[in-house]
């Protein structure tokens, strides 16, 4: 057997994860060039040591467990195996080698996970044996880079006190607490414990600098166990993912709905994206809602926040003025954005219809119904305006490079202002779509034939549906490219022509970070040799529900039934088409930041850490400085491997799905289909998929509609009705199931099973094989 010391170059990830968590992690760390005590791992007992003992500088040393099933993600293990301080002799150091071995199959570990709900396999529980050079601390604690108490994202939490960590570990001292606000750089409080111990000013912040540098190398909010010896030289002495935590309650109840499913928070969120929402939505929200008379003050409520590296908008302020209209049901907006909240005893709210609430609403309806038909003139007028500006910015892009900075800022400036126009008025029709679809079903489901789910049929076979051409167009390019070949002049024609139509699309529409197809060509290459025709018998539900649903209505409420689900459908359209429209001015704002970058100087990636009034500020104001961007950059990456809560605030509670017996999310496109599971991530990874299968993701965006025309079905952890998957799985008539919390974990890559995309069942019909 081999010794492995700790930062040791040349390791593979297998030989890294075979350390098992604490060693792995400390070795990554050191590796890093974090300062971790000198150390090195074994596997098994060993009796030859000396060598190996002098390398790390001797005795004393602390000896200490690392389990394979440790430090998880759900599961931290802390405390239940062996740790040992202040070794000093080679007997004792074979001694308690060999117990913290034996320490995997203690009673408490099986009592630990049996609360877990992971099964006792002794040969799952693998061991190895960190030796490290003891230090001698003159303070010792705990940090959390997350505030695990309160939820503070931005807020470090830290204990400590005199002496080894067991002390504070083992209950057996009370510890001084600090509270740390590492973005504004100060302290928000601070205990001190009896014994009086204190970190000096300089050993805090490099404590808090260091912590920060930890969180963003994992991109993850760490618990991390750390000393500041006698000599006053800080050591890292243990990083885990923070496995708990309380989500904040200082907010109102916000949402990532419809922000999650594809959009601006399907992952972490850089500051320029966030700042871009803000400018976009902040207005266009509050306008909204001023002009349907449903919120008096609007101005004065922050719609749109940024926590956890992510976005969220205010479904509490949106909550409150909806319960002014009646017939309002909480239960059926959150549904249908796929909000999955625990409504307690008192159940959801309801705004009773009645004499009353009619006449107190009759001004907000009577400005709601103008509003849908001002919203749908809007859609009618812009498209002429946008195609000018749009064609003119994308011409004088071709020039940029050579642009005097006063033209280049000129344009960019342009660019920005079409940019936010046209968000504004995205999501003026999204606001009024989900609002007609709320007014739309509550009437539907009073019909005398109403049967549930008819409201998913009502949506489906819509046609013209913007995103659904990419696919049509695929399918020419790649006929092109089975009869030329993918090298002839024939198909680098075609693929121009593709491209002149879909340039603005790619993988993560919504990350500005990320290229689209037409500055990486090679990626409809990709697409090309990856196609499937989508050929699913789109059965038409519409049709028969529709004449069901008619000839229900009766002589009163026919024209009404058949105009509502005209316009219902209508706006479901132009959501489609308006998002087309925003994907392209996205494409033309990433292009003027990264030209933006290279002239003030600032790398591809830190200048989307500039909010995008700083920018506007140094173009209109060349000599003013950018602000230091460090921070953000730290706490940026430090959520990008995070999974955030979809809903906090307002001290409520939400489901979770944890068990098998909880599959069931929200029907969204209907029809019934088994197959096998393919649970996949990641985009680039769905080559592979067949109509034999059905995709299992966390959530889709535009992107990945030619992937939905390879499957039999998909099933999402987000979503609502009105989300891009739900649509383009009505469209293409494969059945659609999303809002199934944790589906892509209690859903194995390989399962049998069956999907109801109308009820949103999911029935695991067999198990994939663990061999």
């Amino acid at each position: 057997m081999t010794i492995t010391y700790l930062g040791q170059k040349g390791l593979s990830l297998v030989e890294v994860n075979l350390m098992g968590g604490k060693a792995s992690s400390l070795h990554v760390l050191k590796a890093a060039e974090f300062n971790v005590p000198a150390g090195f791992i074994l596997s098994s007992e060993l009796s030859d040591l000396e060598e190996a003992l002098a390398t790390i500088g001797g005795f004393p040393v602390a000896v200490r467990s690392s389990g394979a099933m440790e430090d998880l993600p759900n599961a931290s293990f802390a405390g239940l195996y062996e740790t040992f301080l202040f070794v000093n002799s080679m007997d004792d150091l074979n001694k308690k080698i060999h117990e913290c071995l034996e320490s995997r199959h203690s009673n408490r570990v099986k009592d630990y996970l049996d609360h877990k709900g992971i099964s006792y396999r002794p040969d799952q529980l693998k061991m190895t044996v960190l030796v490290q050079k003891m230090i001698d601390p003159a303070i010792a604690g705990v940090l959390f880079t997350m505030n695990p108490i309160n939820g503070h994202d931005e807020e470090m939490y830290v204990e400590y006190c005199e002496g080894v960590g067991e002390r504070l570990v083992s209950g057996h001292v009370t510890p001084t607490q600090v509270r740390y606000h590492w973005l504004q750089e100060k302290i928000v409080s601070e205990v001190i414990n009896l014994e009086g111990t204190k970190l000096s000013e300089e050993h805090l912040k490099k404590l808090i600098s260091e912590s920060a540098r930890i969180q963003a190398h994992y991109g993850h909010p760490q618990d991390i166990e750390w000393a500041v010896d006698k000599k006053g030289e800080l050591f890292i002495l243990q990083s885990r993912p923070v496995t708990s935590y309380s989500p904040r309650e200082d907010k109102p109840e916000l949402t990532n709905a419809d922000f999650k499913d594809g959009g601006v928070s399907a992952r972490v969120c850089t500051p320029a994206m966030f700042s871009i929402y803000r400018e976009a939505l902040q207005v266009s929200m509050g306008e909204y809602f001023r002009k349907i008379d449903l919120i008096k003050n609007p101005q004065g409520i922050i719609w749109i926040h940024y926590c956890y590296g992510r976005v969220y908008w205010n479904a509490e302020a949106v909550k409150e003025g909806l319960k002014n209209i009646p017939g309002y049901r909480e239960e059926d907006f959150d549904r249908d954005l796929g909000v999955q909240k625990d409504y307690g005893p008192q159940g959801c709210h309801v705004t009773p219809t009645n004499p009353a609430t009619i006449l107190r609403a009759i001004p907000i309806l009577f400005s709601l119904n103008r509003e849908f038909s001002d919203c749908e003139a809007m859609v009618e007028q812009f498209r002429d305006k946008f195609e000018v500006r749009d064609s003119k910015l994308k011409e004088e892009l071709k020039k940029n490079s050579s642009l005097s900075s006063e033209f280049f800022n000129k344009w960019f400036m342009e660019v920005i202002i079409h940019q936010l126009e046209t968000e504004r008025s995205y999501f003026r029709t999204i606001y009024n779509n989900a609002n007609y679809q709320t007014e739309f079903k509550s009437f539907v489901k009073k019909l005398k034939a109403y049967q549930a789910g008819d409201e998913i049929d009502l949506m489906g076979n819509l046609h013209g549906v913007a995103h659904l051409d990419v696919q049509g167009d695929l399918g020419k390019l790649s006929k092109v490219a089975d009869f030329y070949g993918l090298d002839s002049q024939k198909y680098f024609e075609g693929r121009e022509k593709f491209l002149d139509a879909h340039y603005h699309h790619g993988p993560a529409e919504l990350d500005l970070m990320v290229a689209r197809w037409g500055e990486k060509k090679e990626w409809v290459d990709e697409l090309v040799k990856n196609f499937v025709q989508h050929d699913h018998q789109v059965k038409d539900a519409y049709t028969p529900t529709f004449q069901r649903l008619e000839a229900s209505a009766g002589f009163f409420k026919k024209n009404k039934f058949i105009a509502m689900t005209k316009r219902t459908r209508n706006f479901l359209r132009i959501r489609e088409e308006m998002r087309a429209y925003s994907t392209r001015a996205y494409y033309l704002l990433r292009l003027g930041i990264l030209e933006f970058a290279k002239r003030v100087g600032v790398s591809e990636v830190d200048v989307f850490m500039f909010d995008i009034l700083e920018m506007r500020k140094k173009i209109l104001e060349p000599q003013a400085n950018l602000p230091d961007i460090s921070k953000r950059k730290m706490f940026y990456q430090g959520y990008r491997g995070f999974t955030p809560p979809n809903e906090f605030g307002g001290a409520i509670k939400f489901k979770e799905s944890t068990s098998i017996g909880a599959l069931k999310g929200l029907g969204c496109s209907p029809g019934v289909f088994e197959g096998t599971a393919r649970v996949i991530l990641d985009i680039h990874k769905t080559h592979g998929l067949t109509k034999g299968e059905i995709l299992i993701t966390a959530f889709t965006d535009p992107g990945w509609t030619p992937v939905l025309a390879k499957v039999g079905g998909v099933v999402t952890e987000v979503g609502g009705l009105l989300s891009h998957a739900a649509v383009i799985g009505r469209e293409y008539g494969i059945p659609a199931i999303l809002n199934l919390n944790n589906a892509t974990k209690l859903i194995a890559d390989g399962d049998k099973i069956r999907m109801n995309g109308k009820t949103g069942e999911v029935e695991i019909l067999e198990k994939a094989s663990k061999s």
